[in-house]
């Protein structure tokens, strides 16, 4: 017979091993978050009653921002945090622990996630012909400043939510964040942070040593020197936002240079159904592998970027 612990009253995230809790301090003054953990059969998802040998916590991932008391036998924990170390980091907080279960000799490990919010800011500046707007406040039909010059609509905006959890377990997701002038002078002109593949505009002598080229776009992660350009620590939920043009444009994210939106035959495949119906609406010639044409400039690959990534480093 399969075995497995749930949290009997709490929000599975990223299948039955993870839960999740929210804990947000401009809803509500409330300090702690309790789950009680049993054995649960793998096909109804009914109760079977405690764990015969037991439970343990442990992995407690920020031991400064609250405290965590459980009953080994029962498997009831509760954690209460500490609002006033979350207030001192200025930021959204995230705090993980693992539960594991052992009934004769089989063992089962799950995770809890409490995620400690104390302000929701998407806000990176786009800049537009009536100033720097936050991304989330853009509508279709805005007009953008591009680097070529003639400002353009936007034609549609999507967005993409990640969970603090689904970050925790899966890196490769997290933002990409460049400090300022990590791209040149007072580029970009506040912190940036970019989903990992999003592309970056640079331009110089190395990119026309090395590929012939004087502009070119690299995805943020082959930027990652782990100081000024760097993945971001986890302190919340994410929102990607993706704003769409006629055509595909280097528009200014934070008063840097980055692409806008192109939905090549991969992406349109990670979107959700309704999204692309959408879109194939708006732009019936995506149903083509190449109907949205061209990147503004060449897009490198993995492998070159690395390599102009590392001429830029012995520039520097």
């Amino acid at each position: 017979m399969g075995y497995n612990i749930s949290d009997v009253g709490g929000e599975t995230a990223n299948g039955v091993d993870v839960w999740d809790a929210t804990l947000d301090l401009s809803l509500s003054n409330a300090t702690t978050v309790s789950g009680d953990f049993d054995v649960v059969s793998l096909f109804s998802g009914a109760s079977l009653g405690e764990a015969t040998d037991g439970y343990s916590f442990s992995a407690l991932s920020n031991p400064t921002l609250g405290t965590l008391d459980f009953n080994e036998t029962t498997g009831t924990y509760t954690f209460t945090v500490d609002w006033g170390a979350v207030l001192a980091t200025g930021s959204d907080q995230v705090v993980s622990f693992t539960v594991t279960g052992t009934s004769g000799g089989n063992s089962d490990t799950d995770t809890v996630v409490v995620n400690l919010l104390i302000c929701v800011t998407r806000g990176t500046l786009i800049q537009t012909t009536k100033g720097s707007v936050p991304v989330e406040d853009l509508s279709t039909g805005d007009l953008v400043e591009t680097l070529d010059g003639a400002p353009e609509p936007v034609r549609w905006i999507g967005s993409r939510k990640l969970s603090a959890a689904e970050l925790i377990f899966d890196e490769s997701k997290r933002p990409v964040v460049f400090e300022p002038g990590s791209l040149g002078a007072d580029l970009p002109e506040r912190d940036l942070s970019v989903s990992p593949q999003h592309r970056m505009f640079l331009q110089g002598w190395q990119a026309q040593l090395l590929f012939g080229e004087d502009q070119v776009l690299v995805p943020a992660k082959s930027l990652v020197n782990g100081s000024s350009i760097r993945k971001a620590e986890v302190t919340g939920d994410v929102e990607y936002f993706h704003l769409l043009f006629d055509a595909h444009q280097i528009i200014f994210t934070e008063g840097a240079p980055t692409e806008s939106f192109h939905p090549g035959a991969y992406t349109l495949s990670e979107l959700d159904g309704a999204v692309r119906d959408e879109l194939f609406e708006l732009f019936p010639e995506l149903r083509s592998d190449d109907g949205y044409g061209k990147t503004a400039c060449i897009a490198l690959r993995p492998w070159e970027a690395a390599l102009l990534t590392h001429a830029m480093e012995l520039q520097a």
